[in-house]
């Protein structure tokens, strides 16, 4: 072999390598996401219109917690244990008001995903719809759903709860089991 052949393939070496290694932790940060659609309590909203029991806000975010772009806006309401922050960003000017929706409009609910992110490890499902108000349509995300901690670390599969969302009359109080988001 020559010189020459020697250093291509040491060259070679080193780049896929260093590909490698740029592909693997890309997959390790990149936020992952699955599908609850067929997961409780989603599935039992999914496909429905609801009408909102309580006002609502929407917000568009500079940086997004979702990465879904069809639905750009994130609603949210004063009974949602992020409405303190949200408060927050609105005021350091990350995210902007739209518009308020009052008590009885229509939310149409279309899907729901799962977000993982891939550096803290911390999920977050989020149901998606659309609402049609005032002659605009508007596709939102809620971000719905919170892990509880200690029967998660005891590995008790039905460890997620939810709020009272603003199309429901009453907190559902069960537990539910969600799977976690994957990269593929």
């Amino acid at each position: 072999m020559t010189v020459k052949k020697i250093m291509g393939i040491i060259a070679l070496v080193i780049f896929g390598g260093i590909g490698l290694f740029i592909f693997f932790l890309y997959a390790t940060i990149k936020t992952k996401s699955t599908s609850l659609d067929k997961y409780k309590p989603f599935s039992e909203w999914l496909g429905k219109t609801v009408t909102l029991k309580r006002e609502t806000v929407l917000f568009k975010e500079k940086m997004r917690m979702n990465t879904n772009g069809k639905y750009p806006y994130t609603l949210i309401d004063s009974l949602h244990e992020g409405w303190e922050y949200i408060l927050a960003l609105e005021e350091n000017g990350d995210v902007t008001k739209i518009t308020t929706f009052p008590i009885g409009t229509e939310l149409s609910l279309e899907k729901a995903i799962q977000y993982t992110n891939g550096v803290s490890g911390s999920s977050y499902p989020t149901i998606f719809g659309t609402i049609k108000s005032n002659g605009k349509e508007y596709k939102v995300g809620y971000q719905w759903g919170k892990l509880d901690l200690s029967k998660n670390y005891y590995q008790i599969e039905k460890s997620w709860k939810f709020d009272q969302a603003p199309w429901q009359t009453k907190q559902d109080t069960a537990d539910y089991a969600l799977p976690k988001a994957d990269f593929w």
